[in-house]
This record gives structure tokens, C-alpha cells and sequence, in this order.
């Protein structure tokens, strides 16, 4: 069965430790996974970042995607997304308001900034929980009133928000979540039971966690083998295909 790695990160580590490309080929190639998708938020600022992510793109294409990073509050949030998902063509955008040191309740900003990623019909991953500016259920708004636009929360929301979120996000069909680094088998096992397979993607969350565990957990859900293929690699070969507008109508590109 294939794997896809949907949420991975290059980059230092918050403890500063160094990664490059080919050592996050190489060590999730050995646990079959033969795509990703990565980040990069512990850089500088949105630029240098976004630059690591595209080199890692331009020396692995066809298995690495790229996401971009960008902070709405930026004087050139705008530039960058055209340069990111048009001259770059990365196929998602993170938004990790804890690095960028911004409340996602009240960031003015961000509401123009999603419409601006919307045209561009990719999709958005938000890390929910873990800090106070993470909380996830703004988001849930913007998707309810963005149904064509696709959103993840990436590791199920946290230990903190697991349920809450699922709950929330029960009827949008809009709104896909994550797995890596979550460790609840009950909050997996509830994603499971209330959104299904088909809302569900695999991810590592490496060079952070066990890529083996990560794994495993999966098989302990109770899914069969077409359920398991939908979360290991089908539901990211969905995400990863961009929407794009055509008068009204939306199509997928080939």
C-alpha cells in the first residue's frame, strides 16, 4: 500500500537542530513513504522558508510537495502568495499563528489573505491547540463561509481541542483532519466514527515524531484495507489536486 506523508516539517528544530531534504527522503523512504508534504516554520520570516521549501521541491519533484508559510499580517502576505502558490506552484498553505505571534480572533487581515489563497484552489492546513493563539474554532467560520475552499487541522486539533473540533467540523465536508502527533486513540477513533476515512490523511510530523509510530496507530483503528488506503495516500492525492474557478463551476485540474 502506498504511503503519503501529508504534514511534515524541514527546516531547524525548535531545539535547533539541523534536516535537510535528503535526510527526510531517505528516512521516511525507509518506512515506504514515497511523498510528502512539508513546511517550513522555524526560520525567520515567511521568505527564507518558503525558499527552503521550493529547493527541497526543486530537488525532489514528484515526492516532495510544498506548503506554503505565510503570516497575514505581513505588509507583503499578498506578494507571497502569488509567489509561492503562482510562480512556485506549492499546493497548500500552513498557518501556524503561534510562530507568527498573532490571535486568530482578531487578525483583520486574515480573512482577505484566505480569499487570496482561495483563488489559487489549494488547500489550507492550521495547526489548532497547543497555544493560546492556536484555538481552532475561528476557522471553523471561515470554512463555513468558504464551502468551496478545502481546510485540514492538522493533528487532530491536540490533545486539548480533539473532540471539540471533530464535533464541529461534523457536517462540513469541507474540513479534513490530520493525524500525526496525536496520540489519543480515543480522539482517532472518534474521528473515525464521526468523520469517516474519507476526511482523514496521514502524517508524520517529522523530524518531531516516530515515523514508525505514527504508523502503527493507524492499524489499531479499526479500518480496512480501502479505509486505510483513503487515509494513507488517497485523501492527500485529493488534496494535493487544486480547484480551480471557472466561471462559477469548480473543476479539478488534471
Amino acid at each position: 500500500m502506498k504511503r503519503y506523508d501529508f504534514h511534515s516539517h524541514l527546516g531547524k528544530t525548535r531545539s535547533g537542530d539541523a534536516n535537510n531534504a535528503d535526510q527526510l527522503v531517505k528516512e521516511l523512504g525507509e518506512f515506504g513513504i514515497t511523498k510528502v508534504g512539508i513546511c517550513s516554520l522555524s526560520g525567520n520570516g515567511m521568505k527564507p522558508q518558503n525558499d527552503l521549501v521550493y529547493e527541497a521541491m526543486c530537488q525532489y519533484p514528484g515526492i516532495v510537495e510544498g506548503y506554503a508559510d505565510i503570516d497575514p499580517k505581513a505588509p507583503d502576505a499578498f506578494l507571497e502568495i502569488h509567489r509561492t502558490l503562482g510562480d512556485m506552484k506549492m499546493n497548500g498553505v500552513k498557518f501556524m499563528s503561534w510562530k507568527h505571534g498573532y490571535a486568530v480572533e482578531n487578525c483583520p487581515s486574515l480573512g482577505p489573505v484566505i480569499d487570496e489563497i482561495g483563488k489559487y484552489g489549494v488547500h489550507i492546513q492550521i495547526h489548532g491547540g497547543a497555544s493560546p493563539l492556536c484555538t481552532p474554532f475561528v476557522w471553523i467560520e471561515h470554512a463555513k463561509r468558504r464551502p468551496d475552499m478545502r481546510f485540514v487541522f492538522t493533528h487532530v486539533c491536540g490533545r486539548e481541542f480533539g473532540y471539540s473540533c471533530i464535533e464541529a467540523i461534523r457536517d462540513l465536508d469541507n474540513f479534513w483532519v490530520e493525524t500525526s502527533a496525536n496520540m489519543e486513540i480515543d480522539i482517532l477513533r472518534k474521528a473515525v466514527e464521526v468523520l469517516g476515512p474519507e476526511r482523514i490523511l496521514f502524517g508524520t510530523d517529522w523530524p518531531y515524531k516516530p515515523t514508525n509510530i505514527e504508523i502503527e496507530k493507524l492499524y489499531h483503528l479499526g479500518l480496512n484495507e480501502s479505509e486505510l488506503e483513503l487515509v494513507f495516500y488517497r485523501n492527500a492525492e485529493k488534496l494535493w489536486k487544486r480547484k480551480e474557478q471557472h466561471h462559477g463551476c469548480i473543476t479539478h485540474e488534471n
